[in-house]
């Protein structure tokens, strides 16, 4: 077979030279090798992705959670964190409605921990902060914190709670 070059001479038809063979070789390696080197980037941003999520969905249940308590007894988070067991509020069955907030508090601290955020079961924890800011309005502020590659993470959520 026979085709026209561009500038109408007659070539006859030739395959590809071992030369042209090995430098398209070497261009498609050099793009695969920069493809392939995406691939742990992706991988560590997807598991940040997930952490966040899941810190995210910590926090907000746990803001769930004080939402459904009386507004007299926040002050008693005020201040707990997972990594101090001292912290915990203390339940309070003889009061009416009885107050459950240090068991309430330990399934949190166990949910954090399950959730294995950075990887690690051990390192993730949790804060909560009650601030009064009027007569009948708080300020609830909760914290959820794990370890990463480079600085530790948190996640925080705030609302205000009133009568």
């Amino acid at each position: 077979m026979r085709i026209w070059h561009r500038s109408f001479e007659l070539m006859e038809e030739q395959g590809l030279t071992l030369v042209e063979l090995v430098i398209a070789m070497a261009i498609i390696s050099v793009a695969m090798m920069g493809v392939a080197g995406m691939f742990p980037v992706a991988h560590q941003h997807l598991r940040l992705g997930g952490d966040l999520t899941k810190a995210t969905a910590l926090a907000q249940r746990m803001i769930e959670l004080l939402r459904d308590e009386r507004l007299q007894t926040l002050p008693r988070y005020h201040q707990a964190d997972t990594r101090q067991s001292g912290s915990f509020p203390t339940d309070a069955l003889d009061e009416v409605p009885p107050f459950y907030g240090g068991s309430s508090f330990q399934r949190w601290r166990d949910g954090i921990a399950s959730a294995a955020l950075g990887g690690d079961v051990q390192q993730s924890w949790g804060r909560i902060e009650v601030t009064s800011i009027d007569r009948g309005l708080l300020s609830l502020t909760v914290t959820v914190g794990w370890p990463a590659i480079l600085e530790e993470r948190t996640v925080q959520l705030a609302t205000v709670l009133s009568q």
